[in-house]
């Protein structure tokens, strides 16, 4: 008598190997998963490693320069309001100022730090452990406060901007690296829920939010043509696997693949922008 997994279709075996592969090294299927989940898959930690060099940011490095000249702030302490693997705040640190990083997700902690340690930064990048929703550092502590494309992660983008505001000093700087869209759809919600980006704003949302938390001298800069050489990247890798897991039905447990592919496929719908704003 044959056997329940002999009499099984071969196709429906192969399907059922793949979703149990999947369930180990992509996401795990929540359907609103955390910063921490998103980051931690195995399916991240790879795709960040083989693509972007651990760095924790999908812009070109180009980025970090024109980040820290929209800071405008040679001297003084700035904080990177979720660091990842420390890559943006070394690069500060190399151009002489002293960095608070914070991170949310444990095993970014423990590369920034093997990082700067690497790179003999000790004495001017400090890694924290921090949800930057509810920071305790003191009123006016910082000359410049920075995300690189971690805003975009914040479930009360209000609440995090006001506390910005407490933390800068007078005539203090924040610049934000981040996205935003013009065109909302099924496939987009997809991949900012996907991503624990689902308070991603539309168009003019930023300037709106800035204003009501008190910030003034507010500016935008769109860099989407300056990212789209890596997006573009992006989209050609996972294009085959991206349609292969469509067809078994399990596209939506590899989070950056249906993310690089449906981003470049739908170019347009949204930008990539440098936000900048300063604290009267």
């Amino acid at each position: 008598m044959p056997s329940k997994s002999s009499s099984m279709p071969s196709q429906r075996r192969r399907k059922l190997r793949l979703r149990y592969v999947a369930g180990l090294v992509a996401n795990n299927g929540a359907y609103y998963p955390s910063v921490e989940e998103y980051y931690s898959s195995l399916e991240s930690r790879f795709g960040y490693w083989l693509l972007l060099g651990n760095a924790r940011h999908c812009a070109l490095r180009a980025m970090e320069e024109k980040l820290y000249t929209r800071l405008d702030t040679k001297d003084g302490s700035v904080l990177d309001a979720g660091a990842g693997s420390g890559y943006v705040a070394m690069y500060m640190a190399r151009k002489g100022l002293d960095v608070q990083a914070v991170d949310i997700t444990p095993h970014h902690i423990v590369d920034a730090r093997k990082n700067v340690h690497k790179h003999h930064l000790d004495d001017k990048v400090q890694v924290e452990y921090g949800n930057y929703h509810n920071l305790t550092y003191p009123d006016a502590s910082f000359n410049g406060i920075y995300t690189m494309e971690t805003f975009v992660h914040a479930d009360d983008p209000l609440k995090v901007l006001q506390g910005f505001y407490r933390m800068l000093k007078p005539g203090g700087v924040l610049v934000l690296h981040e996205a935003d869209f013009s065109r909302n759809s099924e496939v987009l919600q997809d991949v900012l829920r996907l991503s624990h980006c689902q308070n991603t704003l539309e168009e003019g949302g930023y300037e709106r939010l800035l204003e009501e938390a008190g910030f003034t001298d507010y500016s935008l800069e769109d860099l989407t043509d300056e990212v789209l050489p890596m997006w573009r990247l992006f989209g050609i890798v996972g294009y085959v696997p991206y349609q292969m897991f469509r067809l078994l039905g399990i596209q939506h447990r590899f989070t950056n693949v249906i993310a690089g592919v449906e981003a470049y496929l739908n170019w347009g719908d949204g930008r990539y922008i440098s936000v900048r704003a300063v604290k009267p």
